[in-house]
């Protein structure tokens, strides 16, 4: 079923950020901040397609060498990050390419809505170009269907599960074709004990009302949501601790849809983990809004513990040099609190860190970026014409 733009694109490469893909991406933010109706998610793809943001990349990404795409992309984007299949398009678009995108059919209110903005701003005249390189596409898995869109493909930018990633790149694809694939990550957050134990009440409602962002927005299915909270015990009252999960909890009654669904996995994946990892204590706030599994040591595998739904695990160390051994190769991001991120990356690097492509501060762990996961998309999603 074709959602938006039209069944067969052109392949023919553009430059990247060329002016009418950064027209189009900003005639879509004021399309979205028209029409989000209140949701987060499109009203945060609307904010970071703005015009400033883009002009922004377009300098970051600026080669000394001619630069054209790939030529036709194919994108699969996972259902449990609505607005993903977005931003994999505008990079894909940015990067001088036109671009085929392949939806769930379990697609949700936000996918719906986003594909209807998409389509309304693709119908206008000034950017027939740009709809005639893009196509919204939604079918049932059907590997056959997706190896023929792909034998007509100059690259494909895969989301999702490790078996789902396997899956598509499986399927053939022309040789020149290029895989750039984004498969199962991790993510935690370090808070500074001593740094949250000089917060003003105040200060920690908002430090929490950002971390509510990191996490419950996506109930922590984004790869870069923190499901481990390490607190670094360098000082500071050991009570922040509560005081930091009652300020979440707060957050969380304000904003948050608890239901009996959101409920019950939260407490079966606790229990899961409980009965598999090391033993740990559960402290509720909020009622149900908040669970905590306080590890009673710190786990030599922690990738393999997935909250969600407000579920956090907590565990803490001495010194950053104790962080190291949490980290593997799917450690995605480490989300700062009281830290700073940059020193912080910059230690990581001195250690040869095994993990963590992403350092932020607390708010930022859901800011989708041209370099994910340690690669640079532009670059990736291109090529560069060199001459002697």
């Amino acid at each position: 079923m074709l959602l938006a733009g039209v069944e067969c694109p052109s392949a023919e490469p553009w430059a990247p950020f060329a002016p009418l893909a950064l027209d189009f991406l900003e005639a879509l933010s004021a399309a979205l901040r028209k029409e989000h109706g209140g949701r987060e998610e499109l009203a945060a793809f609307g904010f970071w397609c703005r015009r400033p943001h883009l002009e922004a990349l377009a300098k970051r990404h600026e080669s000394p060498l001619p630069r054209l795409g790939r030529g036709l992309l194919f994108h699969v984007a996972p259902s449990n990050v609505p607005a993903m299949f977005a931003y994999s398009f505008a990079i894909g678009l940015l990067a001088g390419n036109a671009n085929m995108v392949r939806l769930s059919t379990r697609r949700g209110e936000i996918e719906a809505r986003l594909c209807a903005v998409l389509g309304k701003v693709l119908d206008l005249p000034r950017f027939a170009p740009v709809k005639a390189r893009s196509s919204f596409l939604s079918y049932e898995r059907d590997d056959s269907l997706t190896a023929g869109y792909l034998s007509q493909c100059d690259g494909r930018v895969i989301w999702g599960g490790d078996a789902a990633v396997e899956a598509v790149e499986r399927l053939p694809m022309p040789p020149h074709g290029v895989t750039v694939s984004f498969p199962d990550r991790w993510s935690l957050a370090l808070l500074d004990q001593k740094a949250l134990s000089g917060l003003s009440p105040s200060e920690l409602a908002a430090l929490a009302h950002r971390f509510y962002n990191d996490t419950y927005l996506m109930d922590q299915n984004a790869c870069s949501s923190p499901q481990l909270v390490v607190w670094l015990a360098d000082g500071g009252e050991n009570p922040v601790r509560r005081r930091w999960w009652e300020a979440l909890a707060a957050e969380a009654g304000e904003r948050y849809p608890m239901g009996p669904f959101q409920a019950a996995r939260k407490y079966e994946r606790f229990c899961v983990c409980a009965m598999t990892g090391p033993a740990a204590v559960l402290e509720r706030y909020g009622g149900n809004l908040v669970y905590v599994s306080r590890l009673a040591a710190r786990p030599a595998a922690p990738m393999e513990w997935k909250g969600g739904f407000g579920l956090f695990f907590e565990t803490e160390v001495q010194s950053l040099e104790q962080l190291l051994p949490l980290l593997s190769p799917k450690t995605q991001t480490l989300v700062c609190g009281g830290v700073d991120p940059g020193e912080t990356a910059a230690f990581l690097a001195s250690r040869h860190a095994r993990g963590v492509s992403r350092v932020v501060p607390v708010g930022q762990a859901l800011e989708m970026d041209t370099i994910w996961d340690g690669r640079d998309m532009i670059a990736q999603l291109s090529r560069i014409i060199s001459h002697t």
